[in-house]
């Protein structure tokens, strides 16, 4: 935001950031995934159970669809031009308001369970 003012520029920065938090927790279940094969194989303490498995998969299915729900919001802005400024009540910002707030959720959540497979997987 400049001067009071919304221009979509500010929303792409946030799309941005978004995309490349999903990015990053992606990668995290991935290395979660890969200790856990490691720790099936008999090099390390217990395996997750099926229950925490399906959790990841789960987690990872609302992550790729928060992942495309990003890319069209961003695909229908490309159209108007990026230093147009909007009003806070414009349909545009509250699209963008409501996906920060499930990606605020999202990324609480996943946080935690990541947190949470880690000490399970760990020493």
């Amino acid at each position: 935001m400049k001067e009071g003012k919304i221009h979509l520029i500010d929303l792409d920065f946030e799309y941005k950031m978004w995309k490349n938090h999903i990015d990053w927790f992606l990668r995290d279940l991935k290395i979660i995934r890969d200790r856990n094969i490691e720790i099936a194989g008999g090099k390390g303490q217990k395996e997750l159970n099926s229950v925490e498995e399906m959790v990841i998969e789960e987690w990872e299915d609302q992550l790729k669809k928060m992942m495309g729900r990003i890319k069209t919001q961003e695909q229908e802005l490309q159209y108007y031009n990026k230093d147009f400024p909007v009003t806070q009540d414009h349909q545009y910002i509250q699209e963008h308001l409501g996906l920060r707030t499930r990606m605020e959720k999202l990324s609480q959540n996943v946080i935690a369970k990541i947190s949470d497979l880690i000490k399970e997987l760990s020493i």
